[in-house]
């Protein structure tokens, strides 16, 4: 198996914009390869990754030929490109370090002649290209990866054929950008990229397990315009592209079953002696910036915290929250089964709630404990035996907005100074990192995505899921074993139940 990688992040004398994360892209990708490819062969990978200035136009054109020329016939060829892109003189082009605007056709790496066509007449029975490029015929300084007046599908499809396989995975459609995010640290498109081929994207799966050409397309398909909708504040789209042979799907690698042992075991020996759960989100913003705030009335911003700051907070916010509310409660009744007959409303200024048998939605608005100048809305939501029935109702409910699991509870078995020798043992048995301050009574603990802060002031553990929200959230946390001494319909059952 070889892997020709590339990240031009910077550019020589900044002759174009940067791109950013593309180092973080690249090298995330080639860990990638290395751990998946390593032990699927019988020798090791041929991983090559270019970076800035080591990725000229003359190191690419030469150490790409060289790797496409010693390939052999069952051997597996991928392609990894992040930087600008775009189609322009001749036909789609890829630039390098020292690609110079005024000179596009002579300084930048054409996918035809030096990709494409040296792999079609190769031995390579097999290739995936991956391609997060932007372009923008480098208009100005952009922080996006425009698949410049797109890398054209036309060019590619004429490489498809019976003969050999050829997928090629593009960031965007025609028009559009690629974006990076600063959450993500990396580029949108590569992220979930990574996700799946990393084996966290069950979606993008066959039941037996296997990412396929037509499972990947699929799935960056709906998971990168859903985060840009729903977790940026962007106003565009971006659609990934796939060109793929059309002769059935295309087995890229087969992921692992998951080891059932619970992730992050050794937390079930904490013993939570919990009261209840619920998912929780918590939008805060500035007194000043709301709608009804008027220096002309006089209004002024809140210095400290008092009952009058709170009430007025409730107030000016009551319009938006009663809103909102509605339109929790006009959903529950139309998605829930017979929901007219389940879902009650109550609301009173700024606090309020929808239940039904299987769930409750609470919202409560006020002055922002943390700080007086702004103000706070909290939502929270609770699950109720039997909802897994109405899993698909619920989903329809929840508006991605709740980012935590709050598990509340009664007491710890462990004192403040033994909960953190625990942690921290935790934390050098299993990895992670484990902080404490005994100001504010909490311990935390994470382990890659996942954030586990006990509070014994607030009596509550608090837990979250980098990129998970809502009902995914709750699934993820499901996977985890803790010592939760009651049973609960949104947690693993207690050990001993």
């Amino acid at each position: 198996m070889t892997a020709f990688i590339v990240a031009v992040e910077n550019y020589r004398m900044n002759a174009l914009p940067v791109v950013d994360y593309a180092h973080a892209d690249a090298e995330a990708f080639a860990e990638w390869v290395s751990t998946v490819y390593t032990d699927l062969a019988d020798a090791p990978p041929t991983v090559t990754l270019l970076k800035d200035s080591d990725a000229s136009l003359a190191a690419l054109q030469s150490d790409l030929a060289y790797a496409i020329q010693t390939l052999q016939p069952e051997e597996l060829f991928i392609f990894y490109y992040a930087g600008h892109g775009f189609h322009g003189a001749g036909g789609n082009r890829l630039s390098a370090y020292d690609t110079n605007r005024v000179n596009i056709a002579g300084t930048s790496l054409m996918m035809r002649d030096d990709l494409l066509e040296p792999l079609q007449a190769s031995a390579c029975q097999q290739a995936l290209i991956f391609v997060d490029a932007c372009a923008e015929n480098f208009k100005g300084v952009v922080k996006s990866r425009d698949v410049i007046s797109n890398l054209e599908a036309d060019e590619v499809d004429e490489f498809l054929n019976e003969n050999w396989y050829l997928g090629v995975f593009l960031s965007c459609s025609p028009g559009e950008k690629s974006f990076p995010s600063t959450d993500l640290k990396h580029g949108i498109w590569t992220h979930f990229l990574l996700e799946a081929l990393n084996g966290r994207a069950p979606d993008a799966l066959t039941r037996d397990r296997w990412l396929t050409d037509i499972g990947l397309r699929d799935y960056l398909r709906k998971e990168v315009p859903h985060y840009i909708t729903y977790e940026t504040t962007l106003k565009a789209t971006q659609r990934p592209q796939a060109i793929l042979n059309a002769s059935g799907s295309f087995k890229i690698h087969h992921v692992k079953e998951e080891a059932t042992e619970p992730l992050d075991a050794s937390l079930s020996s904490i013993k939570l002696h919990n009261t209840s759960v619920y998912l929780e989100g918590v939008e805060t913003g500035a007194i000043r910036s709301l709608e009804g705030f008027s220096t002309a009335k006089k209004h002024r911003v809140p210095t400290d915290l008092n009952d009058a700051a709170e009430l007025w907070c409730r107030r000016l916010l009551d319009e938006q929250v009663a809103e909102y509310l509605q339109h929790i409660y006009d959903t529950s009744k139309r998605a829930l089964t017979n929901g007219r007959r389940r879902v009650r409303k109550e609301y009173d200024l700024g606090i309020g709630d929808v239940h039904s048998d299987i769930f409750r939605y609470s919202i409560v608005a006020g002055q922002n404990p943390d700080d007086p100048a702004e103000f706070e809305i909290r939502r929270t939501f609770e699950l109720r035996e039997g909802w897994e029935a109405e899993r698909d109702a619920i989903e329809e409910i929840l508006d991605r907005n709740l980012d935590s699991l709050i598990i509340s509870f009664s007491r710890l078995d462990e004192s403040f100074e033994e909960l953190v020798d625990r942690i921290e043992d935790i934390s050098e048995a299993s990895g992670g990192h484990a902080e404490d301050d005994s100001r504010t009574g909490s311990v935390s603990y994470s382990h890659d995505d996942t954030t586990f802060n006990f509070n014994i002031k607030k009596n509550q553990l608090e837990i979250w899921v980098r990129g998970m929200k809502d009902l995914e959230l709750l699934d993820q946390v499901q996977q985890i074993q803790l010592g939760i001494t009651n049973k609960s319909p949104m947690l693993a059952p207690p050990l001993d139940a």
